[in-house]
């Protein structure tokens, strides 16, 4: 038979869990910010750290970058944004601009004399309209004077229903008034939203190109030095996904085993507070710890930063971590043996 014919006896398939891309997460949880920014409410967030299961990405936030490049300045470095760019393509609800931003690294002296270190370019695509969104009586109502509250909050009291009432005749979206008019009627009803406009996309494209740019001129000892230290003081947001969900996650941190409660499952990541006595999530290998403590012992290295180096490793040190101290210590290693020579040979 050249066509496919259905079994009755077949299950029909179930649809499988939405993959949620955890640097997704992190983005929206930046645009949320800046949107809270916009209202004078100021982030307190440094780290992102999304969750499934036994492993986790960790992500730097907007407000961590700029944490980052403040350690820089201590260090006699400044990070410059130089150019901003972009472009419209698309059509309609389509839209999109293409952002560019070309941002540089200076040496600072004392005297104030400067050198450019390096220079990058950081991108960012930023979609001009929201996605369509899901229409019910937990939705938040979108109105200033009830900003927050949900459909189903307005119903309980006479003045929210009268607010809904006129939602219901004068309201600009078609979608919304003819949902807000069945629930007034008394239906459970669940619709959908059409694709608004985000009237901060500028502010948000901008703001994203230049974290990326900014983020690819940090050092990774600075970025693993302020996670460490952000996640230790409560800085991080810490975000847990349904299993199955996050697309890519095989490549995330695994964290410690530990006997997890039975919990309903979730139709979204949620949100939680981190608290954590040991930063990081796992353990250093013994290899990497062998090969740190030779680099710390290193004669180069005054014994005060020795002592310092060491009670790093036994308080702080992750796998993650780690990596970018040993490239940090290799380094100091050769610039200062190669400076002691040419002290010598003078």
């Amino acid at each position: 038979m050249s066509e496919a014919t259905l079994n009755p006896t077949e299950v029909p398939a179930v649809p499988a869990a939405p993959q949620w891309d955890p640097f997704q997460l992190m983005d929206r949880m930046d645009e949320e910010a800046l949107r809270r920014e916009l209202d004078g409410v100021a982030a307190s967030e440094l780290v992102y750290v999304v969750q499934e299961g036994g492993q986790e990405v960790v992500g730097l936030s907007k407000s961590g970058v700029d944490e980052c490049c403040m350690a820089l300045v201590s260090q006699g470095q400044v990070i410059r944004e130089e150019n901003l760019q972009y472009e419209l393509i698309g059509e309609g609800d389509d839209r999109e601009a293409l952002f560019k931003v070309k941002a540089a690294r200076f040496a600072v002296s004392p005297a104030g004399q400067e050198v450019r270190l390096d220079q990058v370019i950081g991108v960012k695509r930023q979609p001009l309209y929201y996605d369509p969104s899901q229409l019910d009586l937990d939705s938040r109502v979108p109105s200033k004077k009830y900003r927050g509250k949900t459909y189903r909050e307005l119903l309980e009291f006479a003045e929210g229903r009268d607010y809904l009432a006129w939602m219901a005749e004068n309201f600009g979206e078609s979608e919304i008034r003819e949902f807000v008019r069945r629930i007034l009627a008394g239906e459970e009803v669940v619709a959908q939203r059409g694709r608004q406009l985000n009237p901060h996309w500028y502010e948000a494209g901008a703001m994203k190109a230049a974290r990326n740019a900014r983020f690819r001129l940090i050092p990774g000892s600075v970025r693993a030095q302020v996670i460490a230290s952000a996640r230790q003081a409560g800085q991080a947001r810490v975000v847990d996904a349904q299993a199955g969900t996050l697309r890519g996650v095989a490549k995330a941190v695994p964290v410690q085993p530990e006997a997890a409660p039975v919990a309903a499952p979730a139709a979204a990541p949620v949100e939680r507070s981190e608290a954590v006595s040991r930063v990081g999530p796992y353990a250093p290998t013994e290899k990497q710890v062998a090969f740190y403590q030779r680099l710390a012992e290193s004669p180069v290295f005054s014994e005060e930063e020795r002592r310092g180096a060491l009670e790093w490793l036994a308080t702080k040190a992750t796998r993650q971590t780690i990596k970018d101290q040993i490239d940090w210590l290799k380094r100091q290693v050769e610039t200062r043996r190669s400076h002691r020579a040419g002290e010598s040979a003078a």
